[in-house]
């Protein structure tokens, strides 16, 4: 099968006006969650809505696949089988095309994942070589 190349979605700049606690608050949830206040911005953005859409009827199938995907209904994996698609990056990228966002992976899943990378980074270290002691003085000759 031949690679396509997936293209991002055009992006558009806007300027806006915050009063300074808001912004200070959102900085804060930034710095305290990771990310980029342009992200937190995006993220809102792309929530709007999504009550109305997730409750509206769906089209197709597809849709339908997508709308589970997103509100956690069905796997990865299962939507990725049920759209015939080769692989999960397909589905993701078909999920960002109609503008649903990712599904929030159930806490035991986000904790096992966790453990995994721990324990595979634990694997991976190396104990710093022991140095030879040397004796402290002259010895006796």
């Amino acid at each position: 099968m031949p690679k396509t190349k997936l293209k991002a979605p055009p992006k558009a700049k806007i300027n806006f006006e915050v009063d300074e606690e808001s912004l200070s608050n959102a900085k804060a949830y930034v710095a305290k969650h990771g990310g980029s206040l342009n992200k937190l911005v995006t993220s809102l953005f792309a929530s709007l809505g999504q009550d109305e859409r997730l409750l509206s009827p769906v089209p197709d199938p597809a849709k339908k696949t997508l709308l589970d995907l997103s509100s956690g209904k069905v796997s990865l994996s299962e939507a990725t089988r049920l759209l015939a698609l080769p692989d999960a990056g397909y589905t993701l990228r078909r999920l960002a095309d109609e503008g649903l966002p990712l599904p929030r992976l159930p806490d035991e899943v986000a904790r096992r994942q966790a453990q995994a990378s721990l324990d595979a980074l634990s694997a991976c270290l190396v104990a710093p070589p022991q140095a030879e002691k040397k004796p402290r003085g002259r010895a006796a000759a």
